[in-house]
């Protein structure tokens, strides 16, 4: 083979590799209603799978409204990619439906781990939405969510568009709380309320079917819980009312460039909103409990590690709540600022000039555990009147 010919072979190949990440269930052949423009759905798939962590090479497969709604989806384009061109889960296209003829199309893919490298999990079922475009013979993609919620009840209170599965189950007092907290918290960190879009869940099983999946594992870790993405409030609690998720929303005012450490963010967070479904104070007299049942709990383990108390409390945002009460009170939004600057190598080191306690930590933190349970009143750490619904 002479030279010309090899390079030609050797570009070839590796762009047929590169071109065939995306497998195809092989049963979609037998597929009775077969799709319009199916293979150039498959090949726009792939290339979003290949290069989605790319925002500027991948934008342009992404509808511009939902682009616009929850920003830029980094959450699914890292999917089958590591950043270092290799695959650690196999896109796979399980099939699709045209729930409008060669308009939009429901697509269902998975995200297989080689067998190998199962330990325990399958990875994701994930379902999204695909609009063709016959202007410019193209499709763009967006989140299930929209189409998910399309029957659900919307009510608008204040800042906050709420959305539930029907009118019977929504909580107007609760609602009407939340938007209340939401423009206290607003006031305390100097900023005009956060126009937030709430969507209320029944359980997480709900949550991560709204937000696409229809398997996913965290699905099934805790009876409740929530998320922020964008301007996206996921609630899973069965409850129109989620002030340490609501906190999220505002934390970032403090934050700098770099990602802040756990401790920090989420501390912050349980410090106004305790950890869902306990509020501040039970969550710190739930750490105090088993740190008075495991007294040799190492500091680190404290700061770094989220493992659940006996009652199902995150002990590190039991921890970081404590630490943010101590901070504020030493040094107000000014100490938050420099908390959540703190990467975690540095942490501990840093904690005693931000508390001004020049105690071994672990003693400062059970002691201000000890001191927080015996407390009387129950409310928002003292930074924030908590708004009861």
């Amino acid at each position: 083979m002479n030279r010309p010919l090899l390079l030609l072979f050797l570009l070839s190949f590796t762009y047929f590799v590169n071109a065939q990440r995306l497998t195809v269930n092989l049963s979609d052949q037998y597929n009775i209603n077969p799709l319009y423009k199916k293979d150039l759905l498959i090949r726009t798939l792939d290339s979003f799978f290949t290069y989605g962590w790319d925002e500027q090479r991948c934008g342009k497969y992404w509808d511009r409204d939902d682009l616009k709604l929850f920003g830029y989806p980094f959450d699914l384009g890292t999917y089958g990619y590591n950043g270092k061109g290799v695959s650690f889960l196999t896109p796979v296209f399980l099939g699709a439906i045209d729930v409008m003829p060669q308009q939009k199309y429901l697509v269902k893919m998975a995200f297989l781990p080689a067998a190998d490298s199962l330990k325990g999990n399958m990875g994701w079922v994930l379902n999204l939405i695909a609009n063709y475009h016959k202007g410019n013979d193209a499709f763009t993609f967006e989140r299930y969510t929209n189409y998910f919620i399309r029957d659900w009840y919307k009510q608008k209170i204040g800042s906050i568009l709420f959305y539930k599965e029907s009118k019977d189950a929504f909580d107007l007092q609760q609602a009407t709380a939340c938007n209340r907290y939401n423009d206290s918290i607003a006031t305390f960190f100097k900023v005009p309320p956060k126009k937030i879009i709430y969507y209320s869940c029944k359980d997480p099983v709900q949550m991560f079917n709204l937000m696409g999946y229809d398997f996913r594992y965290e699905m099934f870790l805790s009876r409740t819980g929530g998320m922020r993405i964008g301007n996206g409030l996921y609630s899973a609690r069965n409850a129109e009312y989620y002030p340490h998720e609501i906190a999220h929303f505002y934390i970032p005012e403090l934050e700098g460039s770099s990602a802040a450490c756990t401790i920090a963010s989420e501390g912050i967070a349980t410090y106004f909103g305790g950890s869902d479904p306990k509020s501040f104070k039970e969550t710190v007299r739930s750490l105090y409990r088993y740190l008075l049942k495991y007294p040799d709990i190492p500091v680190d383990d404290l700061l770094f590690k989220d493992v659940r108390t006996d009652d199902d409390v995150s002990r590190l945002y039991a921890t970081g709540g404590i630490l943010a009460k101590l901070i504020y009170e030493k040094n107000g939004l000014e100490g938050w600022k420099r908390f959540l600057a703190l990467p975690c190598s540095k942490m501990k080191d840093g904690l005693p000039s931000l508390t001004g306690i020049n105690k071994d930590l672990k003693q400062v933190i059970v002691e201000a555990a000890k001191k927080l349970s015996e407390g009387g009143t129950d409310h928002t750490g003292g930074a924030l009147h908590l708004v009861s619904p």
